[in-house]
Formats: structure tokens, sequence, C-alpha cells
């Protein structure tokens, strides 16, 4: 076989690989328009009635959070619920945020100096306007700090539609701690009982939601089988967008199974 054989071999592979890159791309598309926006969207309804009622009815929220340098504060209540959306024709992004509020001015003792300064930086993080002066000891030395203020954070829920995933991405921030925090959940678990579940979630009424998602690296595994599965079956996506084949199915099958949320 000559050089120009193999230069022939190596173009012939490449537009393969292309043209299954192209077909994954059209597919990946046609999910997200006919499975992954629909579910967006459906999650921005339900999150607009959301934040409607709580405006309309008083039903308070109470929050434990664990401030830093400060130390755990019981009494906040969440409040001032805010709702945004990239795009209604295309939504990749959806940003449910509100704050969680301490009901009155204290003042708080905080030691060592080095707590002081952790929690000078949170609270200036989220924006909260304080005042502070120092506590010494015996010699003069500071050895902490006063801080007088009335306690805030903000809290962040962000919906991300992920097209290569398949899913949307639902990432929290300050929701649970001062920690991020994120699960993945396909476009076929978006239906209404997973919406009341997040109703009870964003309401402290559900600590489990989110918990029985599939994690980072079973998401990885999957991705890899299925991508198995196409390269061993190049036809596998048809050029008339096509059902997904049985052994692709089969996959997701289990995984809904091994999955599934209780019922509440």
């Amino acid at each position: 076989m000559g050089i120009l054989d193999d230069l022939k071999k190596e173009a012939d592979s490449s537009r393969l690989a292309m043209k299954q890159t192209e077909l994954r791309h059209a597919e990946q598309e046609r999910i997200y328009q006919d499975e992954i926006r629909p579910a967006m969207l459906k999650i921005h309804g339900y999150l607009v009635e959301l934040v409607e009622q709580l405006s309309l009815v008083s039903w308070p929220v109470l929050v434990s959070f664990d401030f830093p340098g400060i130390g755990k504060i019981d009494d906040l209540e969440q409040t001032n619920y805010r709702l945004s959306i990239d795009s209604h024709n295309e939504p990749k992004l959806i940003n449910l945020i509100f704050e969680c509020t301490a009901p009155q001015e204290r003042r708080y003792s905080v030691t060592p100096k080095s707590a002081g300064e952790e929690a000078r930086q949170f609270l200036n993080s989220q924006k909260v306007m304080f005042s502070d002066w120092a506590i010494r000891d015996n010699n003069q030395e500071a050895i902490g700090i006063v801080i007088q203020c009335k306690l805030r954070v903000w809290v962040n829920l962000a919906f991300r539609a992920e097209k290569s995933a398949e899913g949307i991405r639902v990432t929290t921030y300050n929701f649970e701690g001062n920690r991020e925090k994120s699960f993945f959940e396909n476009y076929q678990g978006i239906d209404d009982q997973w919406l009341d579940r997040l109703g009870h979630f964003i309401l402290r009424k559900d600590n489990s939601f989110g918990r029985l998602q599939m994690t980072e690296e079973q998401r990885l595994k999957l991705r890899y089988l299925v991508e198995s599965q196409k390269k061993q079956h190049p036809n596998l996506i048809s050029e008339e967008k096509q059902q997904k084949s049985t052994a692709q199915e089969g996959l997701l099958l289990k995984l809904r199974n091994m999955f599934s949320k209780p019922k509440l």
C-alpha cells in the first residue's frame, strides 16, 4: 500500500469522524429544541407562579446559616424572591435569587482576629452594611472585633441547559451554608412531580431534593457507554433524526430505574 492509499484511508476516517460529530451535534440540538427547551420554560413558568404566590401570602420560611467568622445564626427569614431568564426563545440560564435576613440589627463578638477578617470579607461579598471595632486584651492588643449589623446572605438557584449532557444542571449558592452544590437532571426527569419537589426544596420542606440524582462520575460513565455504542454503530443517528437505538434506550431506561425518585 502506497503513501497515497494511506492518505486516502486517513482522509476517509477523518470524514467519517466529522460526519459522526455533525450528526451528534444535530441530535443534541434536536433534543435541546424538542425536550430541554420546553423543560427550561416549564421550570421558569413554575417559578414565576411560585414567586407570584409568595408575594401575595405570608408564608414565613426560617433558615439557619453558618456565617464565616460569626457562626451559626438560626433566625434568618427567607424573603425578596427575584427571578430572571436569559431568553424565552432559547433559554440557557434561569436564576432564582432571594435573601435570608436576620430580624434585627445585632452586635456579634468575633474572635480571634483572623475570624474577624473572615467575617468582614463575607459580609462585604454580601453587600451588608456594618460597623466594627476592635476587641483588645489587657495589653491593648487586638484579639478580635465586634461587628454590628443586620445579617443577610443572598441565595441563588441556577438552572443551566446542557446540550452535550442532554439535560439541566441545577446549582445552588449559599442555600445550604456558605458553599456551592450542584446536580444534573436528565430532561426526561423534568415532570410535574419534579417541579413540586423543587417547590418543597425552595421552601425548605424537602432537603432530599437532588440527593438521589446520578453523580458526575455516573453520568460520565453513561456518556462513555452511549458514545461507545455510537462508534460501533455509525448510523445510530440517522439524517432523518429518528429515535435512538434500542441499545441506548435500554441504557437510559436502566438509569431511570436506578435513580428513580421516591414519591412524597
